[in-house]
């Protein structure tokens, strides 16, 4: 772990400083913004007058010119380098920070005089990447006091570019999640939500397990303080994007099923109950069951995460007490599975949207928005029917209606 100097003034200056730019980089609208001020209050907290960006193109082979600043003046030339070659190429290449002390001795690097245009003898470079991902790779030199950069100025970079790495490589795939929302609705707001699944989820997962490693090695590279802090809310994020993956490799996973078992819909709905047992027993919600025996058995096409996800919502609405009530019964060839409960229900203008995906009332850290869209796609493989009444304070009931197979095995 590194430690920032024992000066405590500096250091509370260095952690504000760097607490400032992590937060304009999470603010950041466009990328040109992003670049521009995460690089220019880099260049301030590290007392250096020189730095750029260059980000790797689509084909991996080059790193193009996005930002420089020097001295007084903006730069912006289209400036390319390989990657692989020179110190900005190695360092794409590698994947890993370098700290140059002196460029005339370094050995890792051969340069000669005649081709190094720079007042001092030391910069940072370090990567903008994912485990997975490069995705660019940004430079710092000029100290201002004219001496050698330290570990503790490459680490601070490291942070730095990792924080930039997360908010291009999120920023991505928001975009991506938004251009897939937008072709659902125009094709009907639930036929497409296998196609989310399935063109999403493997690309989130990949690189996130890589950002939420970095974001994991900043936090135990770092101490106590508003810096941390932040580090632990964009990880709290990360971990929500987690939540989303796994809802949708479920509806993925559950799709791709072509077979399945034939299931006894009250000892699946107890099973289900048991689940959530002890948190009612916290919350002091009462569960209640009125069961119609012997009905005949259903394919089970993901029974159990229908009720889960309206369990888990059902409690959800009930802040202390109150009472979950569950029935079935059998009518018309249907069996009918009734949830009901005693919360807070469903305002009027959220009702028509409650089954579309990414739609949630529970605000960015609580819900994802795919619990009710899965029920729904699970009762349309069903050839089934889910209908919702409630209302704003009142409770929220469910009744789900699955047609009775005529090949029916005990």
């Amino acid at each position: 772990m590194f430690q920032f100097t024992n000066n405590k003034k500096v250091k509370k200056d260095r952690f504000s400083q760097l607490y400032d730019i992590l937060n304009t980089i999470s603010a950041a609208k466009d990328m040109k913004g992003l670049l521009e001020k995460s690089l220019n209050k880099t260049l301030a907290l590290l007392s250096s007058e020189r730095g750029s960006i260059f980000l790797a193109g689509d084909d991996g082979k080059e790193l193009s010119l996005k930002w420089a600043q020097d001295v007084n003046s903006t730069l912006s030339s289209d400036i390319k380098r390989k990657i692989g070659e020179g110190v900005l190429g190695k360092v794409a290449r590698d994947r890993k920070a370098v700290l140059v002390r002196d460029i005339r001795s370094d050995e890792r690097f051969k340069i000669t005089n005649a081709s190094y245009e720079y007042k001092t003898n030391s910069f940072l470079c370090a990567p903008i990447a994912t485990d997975m991902r490069l995705i660019g790779v940004m430079s710092i030199t000029e100290n201002k006091s004219k001496k050698p950069y330290s570990e503790q100025d490459l680490r601070i970079l490291e942070i730095i570019a990792g924080h930039i790495a997360l908010k291009i490589e999120k920023s991505q795939l928001l975009s991506r999640i938004d251009r897939l929302k937008k072709e659902a609705e125009q094709n009907g707001k639930f036929t497409d939500l296998g196609k989310i699944a399935g063109g999403i989820s493997h690309e989130l997962n990949s690189p996130l397990d890589g950002v939420i490693r970095y974001v994991n090695l900043a936090l135990n590279s770092i101490e106590e303080g508003v810096a941390r802090e932040y580090l632990l809310e964009a990880k709290g994020g990360l971990l929500r994007i987690a939540n989303i993956i796994r809802s949708l490799l479920q509806l993925v996973r559950q799709k791709k099923s072509s077979s399945y078992k034939w299931i006894d819909v009250n000892k699946t709905i107890e099973k289900s109950i048991d689940l959530m047992r002890y948190q009612a027993m916290y919350k002091g919600v009462d569960i209640k069951k009125d069961f119609c025996m012997n009905l005949p058995k259903i394919p089970d096409l993901g029974i159990d995460s229908i009720l889960s996800n309206i369990f888990k919502n059902a409690l959800d609405s009930l802040e202390a007490e109150g009472s979950i009530n569950i029935a079935t019964s059998l009518e018309n060839n249907f069996v009918n599975i009734s949830i009901s409960d005693t919360g807070c229900g469903i305002s009027k203008e959220h009702m028509e949207h409650i089954f579309e995906p990414f739609f949630t009332t529970k605000g960015t850290t609580k819900g994802t928005g795919l619990g009710l869209s899965i029920c729904y796609d699970i009762v349309k493989r069903y050839n089934g029917k889910i209908d919702v009444v409630s209302d704003h304070g009142n409770g929220t009931k469910f009744i789900i209606s699955l047609p009775v197979k005529d090949k029916n095995t005990k």
